[in-house]
């Protein structure tokens, strides 16, 4: 159906994003990209389904073979000016005009794919649709082309907890083969029967790819099970040859120190002494020459940890708030609101897209800082803290000191960031970087609470279980707006839905999580 064969992508500046990469797409394939942000997912779904969007920013070698023309794409963003079109021309214009001979099959398409959006709502701009809805919708718009491949390019970054069962439903339910990528964990193990994982190695100089045929939680545990046996594998092998190289040492000091007190008068003994050393010597360049295996540097090896602190007490009350009313404007989103935040509490929070969450995070940070509390925010626009002018290192900086910097920058390298990296401006970073970047910010301030909106949803799903026992450990008190089932089960202990009529604690009831 289609055919990649010896891709090849690098970057203006000499850097490999992929490298060599081949593999088919064929009927019944539910295939999903995954890997660090920046490793390349997003430029392989362009050059598969749009490549002329980066075919004069990237050098590309091999070849891309099938009914291209036939692939549905759905890109990571809307642009603006999509975003600014009413509903009904998003979805029926072609080349400049409206056709609407195509309505009655967009109704179907649309009460087959339960949009639920009533006609009097056609003329709504996309900026005002929820995440679920957009999706939706872009989903009809390709659907009305009749695709035989989909490529949906990190499609449940917007989605709300219902629109992610529904989307699961979409994919394992549609004849068509589809190609996605993905951070949701939960949706990956439900839905690929296939994995490709794009890696950047070796302080990102060295780029890897797998692709195999079997499902995330396979994948996984082999991948793991891969990775000890190499580790045990190069620790082995690396104690063999210090064994080995002290056991030389001995030979060779014995002999250096009968070269240097040989007597002249025995050039005989002298010549058998300086052949040893050049034999030695060959020994050593042996032993020194022998492949190594070397130690996996997998993207999940990474490391991020508070420092140990005295846990707040249980009886702290960190945040106590009630708000009557939670508004937009003079739009009314909840009511009767009351919230109340004690000790090392573990808070999540969920609710429909549009629902206030992000509004309502903003409140409360807004109020505990008031009651004195120390805060820490990350918040879902990584852009509303980050200065993109700055880099990494200067944003972390508080104090200056030449310790302070060398530690903002070891945590920067446990991260897997290189030294450019650190140095460039945030505003050339991903979005996986950024979340990183706060993360980090996190860990070297001095707060008692945590307020965090969807922190993980740009970082890779193998890079999770770090950022979940970093969170684990945390002495204070965290709340967190999050859609990643796996995290909200790991993580949050109270869990709330933020409802038209105030909040409900679902903290027993998992139905909404798995």
């Amino acid at each position: 159906m289609l055919t990649l064969q010896n891709i090849t992508i690098t970057t203006p500046k000499g850097r490999v994003l992929v490298n060599d990469l081949s593999f088919s797409i064929q009927a019944g394939d539910k295939m999903a990209i995954i890997g660090e942000e920046g490793n390349g997912k997003s430029t392989l779904c362009k050059l598969i389904a749009a490549p002329s969007s980066i075919i004069e920013t990237l050098i590309v070698e091999g070849k891309v073979t099938g009914d291209t023309k036939r692939i549905g794409y759905l890109p990571q963003w809307l642009q603006e000016e999509e975003l600014n079109t009413t509903m009904i021309d998003f979805v029926l214009k072609e080349e400049g005009w409206v056709d609407y001979e195509k309505l009655t099959e967009m109704k179907r398409w649309m009460a087959k794919l339960d949009v639920g959006i009533p006609e009097e709502r056609y003329e709504d701009t996309l900026d005002r649709m929820s995440g679920g809805e957009r999706i939706k919708i872009q989903l009809v718009r390709l659907m009305l082309k009749e695709p035989e491949l989909l490529v949906l390019d990190e499609p449940t970054n917007d989605l709300d907890l219902t629109a992610l069962r529904w989307f699961e439903d979409f994919i394992l339910t549609t004849a068509l083969p589809i190609l996605f990528v993905s951070h949701d964990e939960t949706l990956l193990k439900r839905c690929a029967n296939r994995i490709l994982h794009l890696e950047q190695t070796q302080r990102k100089t060295v780029p890897l790819w797998t692709c195999v045929s079997c499902g995330y939680d396979e994948y996984v545990s082999t991948r793991l099970y891969l990775i000890e046996r190499q580790t045990t594998l190069s620790r082995k092998q690396k104690a063999e040859y210090e064994k080995q190289l002290e056991k030389w040492r001995q030979i060779y000091q014995k002999v250096e120190h009968a070269q240097s007190t040989i007597s002249r008068q025995d050039p005989a003994g002298a010549r058998l002494l300086k052949k040893k050393i050049k034999n030695l010597k060959a020994v050593r360049d042996r032993l020194d020459g022998e492949e190594k295996i070397k130690k996996p540097d997998p993207e999940e090896s990474i490391t991020l940890f508070f420092q140990e602190k005295e846990p707040v007490y249980d009886q702290k009350c960190l945040l106590d708030d009630v708000l009557p009313e939670l508004k937009i404007g003079d739009r009314v989103l909840s009511k009767n609101l009351a919230f109340t935040i004690y000790g090392r509490a573990r808070i999540g929070l969920i609710g429909d897209n549009g629902s206030g969450k992000t509004t309502y995070l903003a409140h409360l940070q807004q109020k505990a800082r008031e009651r004195g509390t120390s805060v820490g925010y990350m918040p879902q626009n990584y852009d509303e803290r980050l200065p993109l002018s700055s880099t990494a290192v200067e944003f972390l900086t508080q104090d200056g000191t030449k310790e302070e910097k060398t530690r903002i920058m070891t945590y920067l390298g446990n991260l897997k960031f290189t030294e450019e990296e650190m140095r460039q401006p945030i505003s050339a970073c991903s979005q996986g970087q950024k979340a990183k970047i706060l993360l980090v910010s996190l860990v070297l301030g001095d707060n008692d609470l945590l307020i965090l909106d969807e922190p993980t949803r740009n970082l890779s799903p193998l890079t999770l279980p770090v950022v979940e026992e970093m969170l684990d450990n945390y002495h204070g008190a965290i709340l967190a707006v999050s859609h990643d089932r796996r995290f909200l089960l790991n993580v949050t202990e109270t869990r709330y839905v933020l409802r038209a009529n105030g909040l409900e604690n679902i903290s027993q009831d998992f139905g909404y999580l798995v």
